[in-house]
């Protein structure tokens, strides 16, 4: 098992929050906590990178849509994903998410239409 990394960086009024490694049931709580504190130091415009993600679950997948459903709620806020790859994320397509969330085929594309 891979465990959970995940580091921001700042672009303009945009973070960047990259998850490497696998985001499932027993990860997902470092996951919101990590986005919790982003939303509340830097704001509600959020970029998932997940290029380098190996894994991902439908509880933690449950996680990201129910933050892209906060995000997009509020005033000026967003998510959106970036570098997500069918071999690591394929429940992102077998659910029928990868049409509705907004995704991108790398960060700078992201950065870029957002």
């Amino acid at each position: 098992m891979a465990a959970l990394e995940l580091s921001s960086t700042r672009h303009g009024d945009r973070t960047v929050v990259a998850v490497k490694g696998e985001l499932d049931i027993i990860s997902r709580t470092q996951f919101t906590a990590h986005l919790d504190r982003v939303i509340r130091e830097h704001g509600h415009k959020i970029i998932l990178d997940l290029s380098a993600l190996s894994f991902i679950d439908t509880s933690a997948l449950s996680t990201v849509v129910s933050y892209w459903k906060r995000l997009s709620s509020t005033e000026g806020g967003m998510l959106a994903l970036a570098g997500a790859q069918y071999t690591s994320a394929r429940v992102l397509w077998i659910t029928g998410l990868a049409q509705r969330l907004p995704m991108y085929d790398d960060v700078e594309a992201a950065l870029a239409a957002t």
